[in-house]
């Protein structure tokens, strides 16, 4: 999947460009999140068609350790992406919000099935993604010609919310991991 895009993007209260990252905050994705439901709400009326991916630009640990599972809440910085359609990026501003550049270039992209839990019974979803990115990598392996571009550029996760995500319920049903690649 290649992409060259424009989209929004929405950090801890306020609409943002990529040049500006630099806000830190505990449980960044849930705030993200809220902050794209409330406009796509307000704003949108095909908001269940939308794609939504969030990226944690330096990580999920603020001091760049590995995850662990039953961790607590990291502070990090997080941003939270809706992409737009052909159009609505032309301008700089959408239904009064910034607009500034997406994500750019070929990604390869699978499904983060949520199968781990931490011991109180939640989703243990660094874990989740920990899985997937091994199986993207075993097959990326087996592909003759591209490999992960992970040093140069960010990945992403593409978020599916569930029907009834826009009455309050930031419950993720579905999650794709979008891992940079290169062709070499």
């Amino acid at each position: 999947m290649s992409y060259d895009s424009r989209s929004l993007n929405y950090k801890r209260g306020n609409l943002y460009e990529w040049k500006n990252i630099n806000a830190n905050s505990q449980n960044p994705e849930e705030q993200a999140w809220n902050l794209i439901r409330n406009w796509a709400a307000k704003n949108l009326s095909d908001y269940k068609a939308r794609c939504y991916i969030g990226c944690a630009p330096k990580g999920h640990h603020s001091e760049g350790e590995e995850h662990s599972a039953n961790e607590n809440e990291q502070v990090h910085p997080y941003m939270a992406q809706m992409i737009l359609f052909k159009n609505e990026g032309e301008d700089d501003k959408f239904l009064g919000a910034d607009v500034c550049d997406g994500p750019n270039g070929l990604f390869l992209t699978g499904d983060v099935i949520f199968d781990e839990f931490n011991d109180d019974g939640t989703i243990d979803v660094g874990t989740c993604m920990e899985k997937a990115y091994g199986v993207m990598a075993k097959y990326l392996n087996d592909i003759e010609n591209y490999r992960f571009e992970l040093d140069k550029r960010l990945h992403f996760e593409e978020h599916i919310f569930s029907d009834d995500w826009v009455d309050g319920y930031a419950e993720v049903s579905k999650f794709k991991l979008w891992l940079p690649i290169r062709r070499i």
